[in-house]
């Protein structure tokens, strides 16, 4: 799937201040994580909330484009920001994932969306993979 340009991406921070939607419908969800990036790295995902659940989704740039493609859908449903900082280590053990934030690590980019409940949390991060089929989820595609 694509989605806006790269260099268009819009902001999650208004001001300095972290904006905080809850959603749960997933296709405002798709619509919303293709529209508002941040780069990945700790300093970025260390401003998220800290004991929030919701959905996330990794992103690169397509070869010879401008849009992006995302790598991988991920769910939390106990803590965002946690999970975003595992990737971010040596130890991921998703080695497709690691590669891909290896190679593009300057060039990777996140984007989350807060949800209310854990099974709506679950049910979200499985029909986005469904949809997007990321390279770096086919595990969770079997």
């Amino acid at each position: 799937m694509g989605c806006e340009p790269f260099g268009a991406a819009a902001q999650l921070v208004l001001g300095g201040t972290f904006v905080m939607r809850e959603a749960s419908n997933a296709y405002l969800v798709a619509h919303n994580l293709r529209r508002e990036f941040r780069p990945y790295t700790r300093a970025e995902v260390s401003q998220l909330p800290k004991e929030r659940r919701g959905v996330y989704a990794i992103w690169r740039p397509r070869s010879g484009s401008e849009r992006l493609e995302c790598v991988y859908v991920g769910e939390s449903r106990t803590c965002v920001r946690r999970r975003l900082l595992e990737h971010l280590s040596s130890e991921e053990p998703n080695v497709e994932l690691r590669n891909q934030l290896q190679l593009y690590r300057t060039i990777v980019v996140f984007s989350v969306e807060f949800t209310g409940d854990a099974a709506a949390t679950l049910l979200l991060e499985t029909e986005l993979i469904r949809t997007w089929r990321p390279k770096t989820n086919q595990n969770k595609l079997e």
